[in-house]
């Protein structure tokens, strides 16, 4: 069904708008009217519209692999809205605010949507819910929130998660990325010695006749199998792709994450880091123990753990301990098991989950820490080390027709 961008009058005279789906015009403003609108303007969002709004944010922002509506947008937005219902302003009132200030054309349309929603008498949760924009444990944590009167400050604690967990994986990323430049530029240097100095060496000295060193014969060879490489790298490409489809799924990628001596720790650490400060948000958001777990376990993207974390929550239901769950299934070290045990005998497993993120968070730092500082000078040695040898092999022969 076509999406409608439409304005109306309320009940009071004030004018309101909103973006619904409707099979059509006549359809959208006999419901806007039961519903005590009087519809002063009405259009189809058309596909021109969507184009035009594609090109204009192309030239804005430029190429972008982001998400539609980012981490930054949702946290910040998240924070507005905590902050505005801990001021008493309406919540209809709120996302009409927001909607006017923010420049995403898809989050304005959602937050327009939102109110509509709102305004129609759904809850808020379910307003949140039918846009798709926003996490699955802000819907259900906002559904709790709206139960026990406390919604400011679950779209705080959201903002504050939401921002915590995206500050983690951009120190990640970032820590990565000069290691990354070195690893990419001493590689091209490399593709371009062996492809267009080496075979024009090579020519050049070939017309004299003379044997080659052993030194040159190696870095000829490296350079006719590197040429035959880049000629067949679209079959290679294709080759690789269909490879993955078929054999390297998801869950078999996963499995070797696990076993990858130094990395599968670095990635375990980050799992239960983000796991366990889930289970502290949601927690403190009010919800049941079980449906904490359902949703927590959504977070993990590694799925051969997700699997085994998952068979954990029907015990639960059925009032099993969950420290001991976390023990007979080895899905925590002990260290972090006894904290969960702690945190159910003193009513605390908030604080308890809040401390094993943190924990398992450094602990993937420093990992990542020590990873760095040594693949830096390593990186540095051996590419150093194979470019000289490159060099030289390609310029000796140059040397003993000149010693000749």
């Amino acid at each position: 069904m076509p999406f409608y961008r439409y304005k109306a009058l309320n009940t009071s005279g004030k004018e309101v708008s909103g973006v619904e789906e409707a099979p059509s015009i006549h359809v959208l403003k006999k419901k806007l009217l039961k519903q005590g609108f009087i519809p002063t303007e009405v259009h189809e969002i058309t596909k021109t519209e969507k184009k035009t709004s594609s090109i204009k944010d192309f030239l804005n922002k430029g190429i972008s692999f982001k998400k539609e509506v980012s981490d930054e947008e949702i946290a910040l937005l998240l924070y507005e809205i905590g902050l505005l219902l801990s001021r008493g302003v309406h919540i209809t009132k709120i996302f009409d605010i927001l909607s006017k200030q923010t420049e995403n054309k898809k989050l304005h349309d959602a937050l327009l949507s939102i109110k509509t929603y709102i305004q129609e008498g759904k809850s808020v949760a379910d307003a949140l819910e039918k846009v798709s924009i926003f996490p699955e444990f802000l819907t259900e944590m906002v559904r709790a929130g709206e139960a026990s009167g406390a919604l400011d400050k679950i779209f705080l604690s959201a903002s504050e998660f939401i921002e915590k967990q995206n500050d983690f994986k951009s120190k990640i990323i970032n820590s990565l990325i000069y290691p990354s430049i070195v690893i990419i530029v001493g590689f091209l240097a490399m593709i371009v010695i062996m492809n267009v100095v080496v075979p024009t060496i090579t020519k050049i000295y070939s017309q004299f006749g003379k044997e080659l060193p052993t030194s040159t014969r190696i870095i000829v060879f490296m350079s006719n199998v590197s040429g035959y490489l880049i000629k067949g790298f679209p079959v290679l490409l294709l080759i690789a792709f269909v490879g993955k489809k078929r054999f390297l799924t998801k869950e078999k990628i996963d499995k070797l994450k696990l076993k990858i001596p130094f990395f599968s720790k670095v990635h375990l650490y980050s799992q239960y880091s983000t796991w366990s400060n889930t289970m502290s948000l949601l927690i403190k958001g009010g919800l049941t123990l079980d449906r904490t777990l359902e949703i927590a376990n959504k977070t993990l993207s590694n799925t051969v753990l997700r699997k085994r974390f998952e068979e954990i929550v029907e015990d639960v239901k059925r009032g099993k301990s969950l420290s001991s769950l976390l023990k007979e299934k080895k899905l925590l070290p002990e260290n972090a098991v006894q904290l969960v045990l702690v945190g159910e005998e003193t009513a605390q497993l908030e604080e308890m989950f809040s401390l094993i993120s943190e924990i398992y968070k450094k602990q993937t730092e420093r990992l990542i820490s020590i990873f760095l500082s040594y693949l830096e000078p390593v990186t540095l040695i051996i590419l150093s080390t194979l470019i000289g040898f490159f060099v030289f092999a390609t310029l000796l022969p140059i040397f003993n027709l000149s010693v000749k």
